[in-house]
């Protein structure tokens, strides 16, 4: 018999979404599963609109009185979860039949954060093609690994773990983004495998295009670098400070010219981390003890490369930056592919 799973579903005004999601959900084939429906505070009669539509005994619905956002909405609906195995799924997505089946089989041997294969409205097929990385300040970069079971880090979107090998997943002070990174550091450092499940297959609506607004701004970025700064030693932060300096300046006057990034957003993101350090220093004690890998295997995964685009000048980019990172001592996945070695 297939083991009991608990499917939560973060849900925060997608009334739009809910019959699409719930409905694919609840025709899996693999039918052994209770959905935890947790709605952040919503203010468009989302649950009322699931009680009277989408009555089904397997769906618990559990409402918040304030928005925890992804992170703390995750941590809290797990509270709620009755079984060990627990899947966080998107409310903007529909999943194909076979969805659960194939992602559950994929942590069968313990010890396994895996992710399904997450088909995204509005991005180019090109980068399906293979999967990516981080950069050292922790943003992504596409098409990394030349096999596409490869990942660094599990889709947030449609991702699969033991609430007993991994516990609470996220940290409830990052509210939305970078909290997938967080998780896939945590679970690498702790030696976990992650994988990538292609046959999982997602059907993603995404947000589409948005301008800028100060709060996700400020939450995006200092989401990436609490990533670097709280699980990576000191010694390694030093060594790439040139790209930090770099990243500050330039996002800085970026967003003065630009609509994509709020001004406000990037300044309160870097002056909160020098009112933060004591939480900081706290917060890396507190993961610690999970460290039983050493950074070095962790920063193989990672991409030396400061732009994604394959124009020349980011050619040039990407090259300065492979030749700083190895007269620093670093070696990036790019080293390990380029001389043919494995990860």
């Amino acid at each position: 018999m297939n083991e009991a799973v608990s499917i939560i579903i973060l849900n925060y005004n997608g009334r739009q979404y809910l019959n699409d999601c719930l409905g694919s959900v609840l025709k899996q084939s693999y039918n052994n599963f209770e959905v935890i429906l947790f709605d952040n505070n919503s203010t468009d009669d989302s649950i009322n609109y699931v009680k009277n539509n989408i009555a089904d005994s397997r769906i618990k619905l559990i409402s918040s009185e304030k928005n925890l956002g992804f992170a703390g909405g995750n941590n809290e609906a797990l509270k709620h979860c009755s079984n060990d195995i627990i899947v966080l799924l998107n409310n903007d997505t529909v999943v194909e039949n076979n969805w659960l089946a194939n992602l559950a089989e994929a942590v069968k041997e313990g010890n396994t954060v895996a992710s399904s294969f997450v088909i995204t409205e509005g991005i180019p097929e090109k980068y399906y093609k293979t999967n990516g990385s981080v950069s050292y300040l922790m943003y992504n970069i596409m098409n990394i690994f030349p096999d596409i079971t490869d990942e660094f880090y599990p889709n947030g979107c449609s991702m699969i773990f033991r609430k007993s090998e991994l516990g609470i997943p996220f940290d409830d002070d990052y509210f939305f983004y970078g909290e997938d990174v967080y998780l896939g550091l945590k679970a690498r450092f702790k030696g976990m495998k992650i994988k990538f499940v292609k046959s999982s297959l997602v059907h993603h609506k995404g947000t589409g295009s948005v301008t800028a607004n100060s709060f996700r701004t400020f939450c995006q970025e200092r989401n990436r670098f609490l990533n670097l700064y709280l699980f990576f030693s000191f010694g390694f932060i030093l060594r790439i400070l040139p790209y930090i300096t770099f990243n500050h300046t330039l996002k800085t006057l970026l967003s003065v010219f630009s609509k994509k990034h709020s001004t406000t957003g990037i300044l309160k993101a870097y002056l909160w981390f020098y009112f933060h350090i004591p939480l900081i220093i706290k917060k890396r004690k507190e993961l610690a003890p999970i460290k039983q890998v050493n950074e070095k295997e962790i920063i193989k995964y990672i991409s030396c490369k400061v732009v994604n685009d394959g124009s020349a000048f980011a050619a040039i980019l990407n090259h300065i930056s492979y030749i700083y990172s190895r007269l620093m001592g670093i070696k990036p996945v790019e080293y390990y592919l380029k001389n043919k070695l494995p990860i």
